[in-house]
C-alpha cells in the first residue's frame, strides 16, 4: 500500500517530464504524433484530468459525498481538454500543466491518510488506487508515447 507521499512523488515525475519538453520547438510540440493529437494535445489532455480531480480532492477534504470514477463522457471531456490547450501557446501550456500538477500534489497533501485508503461509496476505488491507475499509469502511458516519438522523430 502506497502512502500519500509515495503517490505524490510519482505524480511529481510528470512535472519533471514536462519540464524536459521545454527545449523543443513549437513545431515539434504541435506535430501530430498519435492519431490527431500532438505532444501539446497530450499534455493538455493530462492537465484536463488534473483540473477535474482537483474538484474531487476538495470534496474529500471537506467531507462531502464523492464518487470516484472516470468522467461519464470521456471522449467529450478529452476533446474539450485538447481544444482548451490548442488556444494556448505550446510553452505556456507546458508551464500551466506543471502548475496544475503541482497544485494537485499540494491539495492531495491535505487529504487524510484514512480518506486516502478508504473505498468510496458506489466506487470500486480508494483514492490511492484511483490515482495510481487513472493518473500515474496514465502519465507513464503518455510519457512512453511521447518519448518514442521524440526518439524516432
Amino acid at each position: 500500500m502506497a502512502t500519500i507521499t509515495d503517490v505524490c512523488r510519482d505524480l511529481d515525475k510528470l512535472t519533471v517530464f514536462i519540464s524536459n519538453l521545454t527545449p523543443y520547438s513549437d513545431d515539434v510540440l504541435c506535430k501530430q504524433i498519435i492519431g490527431t493529437w500532438s505532444i501539446r494535445d497530450i499534455i493538455s489532455h493530462i492537465m484536463g484530468w488534473d483540473k477535474n480531480v482537483m474538484k474531487t480532492l476538495n470534496q474529500i477534504i471537506h467531507n462531502e459525498e464523492v464518487e470516484l470514477e472516470e468522467h461519464h463522457d470521456v471522449q467529450a471531456f478529452n476533446e474539450a481538454s485538447v481544444a482548451f490547450g490548442r488556444k494556448m501557446k505550446p510553452h505556456d501550456l507546458l508551464q500551466e500543466a506543471i502548475l496544475q500538477r503541482k497544485q494537485l500534489i499540494l491539495t492531495l497533501h491535505l487529504v487524510s491518510e484514512k480518506a486516502f485508503i478508504t473505498q468510496f461509496h458506489n466506487s470500486a476505488y480508494t483514492l490511492e488506487a484511483f490515482l495510481k491507475e487513472m493518473f500515474i499509469n496514465h502519465d507513464q502511458h503518455h510519457e512512453k508515447q511521447i518519448m518514442q516519438h521524440l526518439q524516432n522523430g
